[in-house]
Order: C-alpha cells, then structure tokens, then sequence
C-alpha cells in the first residue's frame, strides 16, 4: 500500500565509524551501541518513528518540526555531555532535517522530501544540526534555538537549490545567530534610499529589504502581479464551515504573500470587490476556471492562486494551483498537500504550500536570491487556531465594511480564544479609533497597549504590521520632548508612506496617510489628496469621507463639506455607512 503526506525527515550519521571499525571493530561496535543508546530513546520521546537504520544511520519521521528539532538538539546536548565525561574515543553525530511531501511504501519512505533531508545532513560536521529553510520557518521564534545561515546548496538530483541554516543548540554560540537566509530582489529592480529612523527599532533583514524596495512609482521594477484569489470549502465539515476555513486559507495565503518581496499583492478589498461585482462565491470560483480569470483579468493580476480545501476519511487535504495568465498554458505549480488533523492546516500546511510556490515563482522568473527578506510563519504573522482566525476573518470583514461595533465583538472573541493573538488586538484598536467618541476613543487605547506587549511580533512588511508600526509611532508622537515628537511623527508618515508604496491598490495607506497629514502634520491639503485616493478605491467606506468632510470644513467651509456627505449619501443611501454620514452631517451644522 503506498500513501502520501507531509513529514518530517531526519537523517543522521556517525562522523568517522567506518573508519573506526576498520581499526578496531570491536571497539566501533560498542561506541554504536552507545550511540543508538542515545539516539533511538530520544528520538521516540519527541514523537518520532525509525524508518530505518544503516550501520551507524538513522532515518526517522517526526509528527511536528519543532519536534524533529528539539530531538536533533537533544541528541546533540546528550552527546556533547557523554563525550565530555567518558574516557576514549567521542561519539559525534551530525543531523539533516526537511519538511516535504513524501511517500510511504511498505517499510520505506521515497520522494524529495526524504532526497533533500539525506543531503542536507552530509553537509554538517559532527556535532551539527542542519536542516532547510522549510523547516526553519515553521520553527523559527517558537523554538528555544536560534539560527545560523549556512547558504543555499545545489543538491545532487534536486532540481533547485536549497537554503540551508544551522540550528544553534549550544548555548555558548548564540551569539552566531544571523537570522532569515538572504534573498533575491525582483530582476531590473532599481534602489532607493528610506530612511531607517522612519521605522523604528526592527529587525536588521527588514531594514535591508526597505532599502532595496523598488519604487512604485516605477511600475516596470516590480515583481508581477499576483491575485490570490479563492479557497474552497469542499470538506462537508461542519465545524470547518462554521469557521469559515476557505477564507482562513484565502486571508493566510495572502498574508503569506505580504511578506514574499517578488511579487506585488493584489489588495484583498480589489479581490472582494470584483467579486461583489461578479456577484460570485468562492465555491463558483474554485470550479470555473474562467470566472477565476476574470477576477484576475479586473484586479490586473497576472499571476493567479486558487484552490480548495477537502476531506477524506480522517485526513485532510489542500490542493491549489498557481497560474502565469501571460502564457497559453498559464499553469506554472500545482500542489496537493494532505494532513491527519485540522489544526495542521494552520500549523504546517498553508507555510508548505505558499512556500513551494514562491519557490517556483522564483524559478519561473530567474530570481537570484541575494537580498534578505523574514520569511514568517501564518502563526507569526496571525494565529495557531482556526476558532480565533474564524472569528477574526469574520469581525475583520464587518469592519472594514463599516460594521464596526459587529467587527468589533468578532474580533474580541478572537483574543478570548488566543489572548496571544496580536493582529487581532491591533485591528481592535483601530475599529474602535473609527467611532469617534470619546469612550471608543478610550477602548481604542486600551486595545492598542494590549498589541503593543507583542510588539515583536509585528516583524516583516504586511500592510497590518505597517498600519500597527505607523500607529504605535503615532501615539509616541505625543511626546513632551519637541525633538522625540518630530522623530516619531516622522517614523509615523513613512509607514504610511510605505503602505502606499507596497500596495497602491488598497485604500489603507492612502487613508492612514491621510490622518497622518491631518492630525499630525496639520496639512489638509495633503491629507485631502490621500484621503481622495483612498476613496477612489474604496467610495462606499465611510471613515474616509468622515474625515475628507472635516478637512474640507477647514479650507472650503461647512456647506462644501455637508454637500460632500450628501453626495455620499445619494450614492449609498442605504449602505453601512448611511447612519454614520446622517450623524456627521448633524455635527457639522451643529458646530457652529
């Protein structure tokens, strides 16, 4: 019987036993007893199965990277201990770990995730743990190891290069730590300068990818296009479409994609939005591929993601496709991934796969990787839990449509299910900041110092890390120091500044922008030309023409800015935001 799934493979060796048996067999098999003394119990404590043995080589599977991990740090500390204390020759050991898809026939495990795992561990010495960039990334910040970039190896029969980093077990070498591998930048890109004071303490890898950004003002030195467009529920399981796990994936592809420099993301509102225009779900998306590009065709994508979630007997399976839309044949990667436990989809499937297809853009458009990039993990970026992503998704669209007393308590849900959930507890704070009364002003802040306590981990560049980053130098700009307030006000405006830049097509940046203009610069002919683009893009959300009306008030006067919101209103009588235009209009007249 032949099965396929995701999983975790080791593979270890003893440094320098053939050689050793050789000179005194007798004495080579009592050191591998030792050895398998140590290894095997460790291995089977950390939830791990031996494949396979070869002399002094261990082949095992584990349930969890982080396990493969830790067993391979603990096998290395046992040793190090033994070999300090015991007379005679040294037991050393070096370790190779990857995460891929592989087959499991009879007794035997095949594939390149095995292939890769195999020549991963060859290139350590005794002593080391080397594993890929698949499993660094689903590790990296969960576990009590940091990490150190080897380089990125041609694999013999492995069609592209692999990036390799060692994992820091010893604690004596921590200082070693070097963090994500480097990347490529995007072909004929071309440098700007940012100023790395406009962003605050961060991360070293997030700075360098800030500089080597390309401007959009350049559309020609961006990476294509890519429309993440739909995942289906196809599953039949109620708890999943209570969830709402299609649109989990969508929202956790997508963050994904934030964060991968050589492509530029659709906005998700330009995906919702042409769907509302195609009055279509994502169930008819998944099933007609024309429907799929046309979405793309209206958002300008040119590269397409779209695929489905299912369920088959006790395992899960997530199958998606990505598309080059420039090509007769458009389909460029397609990858079916399969797990035996829901929580997987977030835990290691969605890194996986998003993973596989930024490989393969790579591939596909020859790009080198030299510039550095944080390649998260969604449960860095979001949550481990579907419940609290569920809710999140759910109070995140109520929101952003103008719901925000029904996001509001959606998204609170989220926290009481994971108190950790940072994004969620940002997002809070800013639905509240949108009500405008002094009480939601209030809770606004609140919710905000309870994002604040995780401010690591809003690393990277997704338009919520920028949003929280801009707000967080926002608030600091109310400092009693003249010089600390200039500085955070201007750390405040280049994140906003920077969400423009990233992502031109979605109305956040130019809305945040805005209220930086606004309220902290006191130019409202600038946060006018923001807050104009924001609406361009998105007519029908209310704040920004609440705000446009109160700038317009200031330099053109109350009438022109009630006629802005009665314009608003003919438009969308009965929208969202119908109620909130009515009170503004009352508090503009009332004012004088």
């Amino acid at each position: 019987m032949e099965t396929r799934k995701l999983a975790v493979i080791m593979f270890t060796d003893m440094v320098g036993y053939s050689k050793k048996v050789g000179e005194n067999e007798t004495e080579a098999l009592q050191l591998l007893a030792e050895h398998n003394g140590i290894l095997r119990p460790q291995i089977e404590a950390h939830n791990g199965h031996v494949i396979k043995t070869i002399g002094d080589a261990f082949m095992a599977d584990f349930d969890s990277a982080a396990n493969a991990v830790n067993c391979a740090a603990a096998i290395q500390s046992d040793l190090a201990e033994r070999n300090a204390n015991a007379e005679g020759d040294p037991i050393e050991v070096r370790v190779g770990i990857h995460v891929g898809d592989v087959i499991y026939r009879e007794d035997d495990v095949f594939g390149d995730g095995v292939n890769i795992a195999s020549r991963i561990e060859p290139l350590a010495n005794g002593g080391q743990v080397f594993v890929s960039r698949d499993v660094c990334s689903l590790t990296h910040d969960k576990l009590n190891f940091p990490y150190k970039v080897v380089g990125t190896h041609s694999l013999k029969n492995i069609a592209h290069p692999v990036q390799v980093y060692e994992v820091l077990w010893d604690p004596s070498r921590e200082d070693e730590e070097t963090g994500l591998m480097p990347i490529a930048a995007p072909k004929n890109t071309t440098n700007r300068n940012i100023a790395l004071a406009g962003f605050g303490v961060v991360a070293l890898a997030v700075a360098l990818f800030f500089i080597l950004q390309p401007s959009a003002n350049s559309p020609e030195s961006w990476g294509e296009r890519l429309a993440v467009i739909a995942f289906g529920d196809e599953t039949g399981d109620e708890n999943l479409a209570r969830v709402r796990v299609g649109e989990i994936i969508l929202d956790a592809v997508s963050q994904k994609f934030y964060e991968f420099p050589h492509v530029q993301l659709v906005s998700p509102l330009q995906i919702s939005k042409a769907k509302k225009e195609l009055k279509i779900s994502d169930e008819d998306l998944v099933n007609d591929p024309g429907l799929l590009e046309e979405v793309s065709s209206r958002t300008k994508g040119r590269l397409m993601i779209a695929g489905s979630v299912s369920k088959l007997g006790g395992r899960f399976i997530l199958a998606a496709e990505l598309n080059d839309l420039a090509h007769e044949n458009p389909l460029l990667a397609k990858f079916r991934l399969n797990a035996a436990s829901e929580e997987d989809i977030l835990n290691t499937m969605i890194d996986s796969l998003c993973g596989m297809f930024q490989t393969r853009i790579k591939d596909a458009f020859g790009i080198k990787e030299t510039t550095p990039y944080l390649d998260l993990s969604i449960g860095d970026l979001t949550t481990n839990s579907l419940q609290a992503y569920g809710h999140f998704i759910k109070g995140n669209q109520l929101y952003k449509s103008g719901d925000f007393p029904s996001g509001i308590a959606e998204m609170t849900h989220a926290t009481e299910i994971d108190p950790n959930f940072a994004l969620s507890y940002s997002m809070i704070a800013c639905a509240f900041s949108f009500i405008k009364t002094p009480q939601a002003d209030s809770l606004s802040w609140e919710y905000f110092k309870k994002a604040r306590q995780f401010k690591d981990q809003f690393k990277g560049i997704s338009k919520e890390t920028l949003i929280f980053r801009g707000n967080d130098a926002w608030y600091d700009a109310y400092n009693d120091d003249p010089d600390s307030a200039k500085v955070y006000r201007e750390k405040c405006g280049n994140s906003y500044k920077l969400i423009t830049e990233l992502y031109p097509d979605d109305r956040d940046g130019y809305y945040y922008y805005g209220l930086y203009f606004r309220y902290l610069e006191k130019n409202e002919t600038a946060a006018q030309e923001q807050l104009r683009k924001a609406v361009e893009l998105s007519p029908e959300w209310f704040p920004t023409y609440r705000d446009l009306a109160y700038s317009v008030k200031e330099t053109d006067g109350e009438d022109a800015a009630v006629v802005l919101l009665q314009d608003y209103l003919k438009q969308y009588p009965n929208g969202v935001g119908a109620d909130y235009a009515r009170q503004t209009i009352a508090e503009l007249r009332g004012a004088n």
